[in-house]
């Protein structure tokens, strides 16, 4: 079992300097940038349920259960995203009220 030490930054670069004395890599992708393509595939969910409610509404399709799923495939992919936010604000409020 290999226990890294807090010289090491836990993968947070620039926080703590390296033990050889040079930068620790930069993370190849954020968290900013993950959440940017969850809400554009959350986005992407919506539009393509409401394509779907209006291809039934006009009669393109005949498909309820495709309709259905689409639909609810926005839904839980919609209420994920709002968690995530949720508990984002959450931890934002919870560092705030820490003592400097």
């Amino acid at each position: 079992m290999d226990i890294k030490g807090i010289e090491s930054g836990f993968g947070i670069s620039g926080a703590f300097p390296s033990p050889g004395g040079t930068k620790a890599a930069a993370p190849v992708e954020g968290f900013s940038k993950y959440l940017g393509e969850m809400i554009e595939k959350v986005n992407s969910s919506q539009m393509a349920s409401d394509k779907a409610i209006q291809q039934l509404a006009t009669g393109e399709t005949k498909a309820l259960h495709e309709v259905m799923i689409a639909m609810e495939k926005a839904s839980v992919s919609f209420q994920f995203i709002t968690q995530v936010r949720n508990k984002a604000v959450e931890a934002y409020q919870e560092i705030m009220r820490m003592p400097v």
